[in-house]
């Protein structure tokens, strides 16, 4: 069984790149705010991964972020933050936040597969 990954971003574009990306090798379900992607989770959607935008309408990614590792229920779930913001900082603070990894946009699609590759591989 292929392992699911949730794409939370409001820009269709890559959404739909990163969705085509990934369709390749898993499962792949979209939201395009951190309120739409708790709602899925809520509904019962578990994913083994999620590659999230910072910045969103809504609930962007470090309040997602936030929220995800304070719940009891989906704290487990790996996340990788795709962003257009290169600032060092912002960074370190996601990755406190319990973020498992951070990649600029635009991103290297090959980078992408190979992170995601090695949070599944190496994960305990």
């Amino acid at each position: 069984m292929n392992k699911k990954i949730l794409i939370i971003d409001d820009n269709n574009e890559f959404r739909r790149l990163t969705k085509t990306i990934l369709m390749s090798k898993y499962e792949v379900e979209t939201a395009i705010n951190g309120i739409e992607a708790f709602t899925l989770l809520q509904s019962g959607y578990m994913p083994d991964l999620i590659v999230t935008d910072l910045m969103m309408p809504g609930m962007g990614g470090k309040g997602f972020v936030e929220q995800l590792k304070s719940s009891g229920v989906f704290q487990h779930i790996p996340v990788i933050v795709l962003s257009s913001i290169d600032k060092s900082d912002e960074k370190i603070q996601l990755l406190q936040l319990g973020a498992s990894d951070y990649l600029e946009k635009p991103y290297n699609p090959s980078e992408l597969l190979i992170r995601i590759e090695n949070i599944f591989k190496f994960r305990v």
